[in-house]
């Protein structure tokens, strides 16, 4: 049976998302719902997907990378968003550090790191968090993590403090 033409109003399909980017989300979520141990959490969710070698060391890497650097994606995440980052629910807000992390803190290529998360996002989240997300994400990867914090950061001779923090 030949199918009929394609229309705007069609549905888009639901993105298929690599475990070990759903496996570091997944975490970061037990994190921020449950207070969880991420070295806790993480090995379980590994053995329970049946993730291992790359997909284990990827997942790894997103997970506690996200969770190290967090404090330094929000304060840049922060400066790219139209309201304040708390406002956003919750899982937006690890989809958007995760991404930012991925941009900012690994050798994935930025056009991946946003695309991967984006999709992430409409599957996990939704549709219209995907759109916030690849917005947000895009002018992330306008800069390197340098270039961001020599732009959110205090000059080093009034906060040096601060600005080492960020760092």
């Amino acid at each position: 049976r030949a199918a009929g033409p394609v229309t705007g109003r069609q549905r888009k399909s639901v993105p298929v998302v690599d475990a070990a980017r759903v496996t570091a989300f997944d975490v970061l979520r037990a994190v921020d719902e449950r207070d969880a141990y991420a070295n806790l959490v993480l090995p379980d969710l590994l053995r329970e997907r049946g993730l291992t070698g790359r997909d284990a060391a990827l997942a790894t890497e997103l997970a506690y990378g996200t969770l190290r650097g967090r404090g330094t994606y929000d304060a840049i995440l922060s400066t790219n968003l139209d309201r304040d980052l708390s406002e956003l629910d919750p899982p937006v807000i690890d989809a958007l550090r995760l991404g930012a992390h991925q941009i900012l803190s690994t050798r994935i290529p930025p056009h991946a790191a946003v695309s991967t998360t984006v999709d992430l996002t409409r599957a996990r989240i939704g549709e219209g968090p995907g759109k916030l997300v690849n917005a947000v994400l895009r002018r992330v990867s306008a800069q390197d993590l340098d270039a961001w914090v020599d732009t959110i950061a205090p000059a080093s001779s009034t906060e040096p403090i601060e600005r080492l923090g960020l760092r």
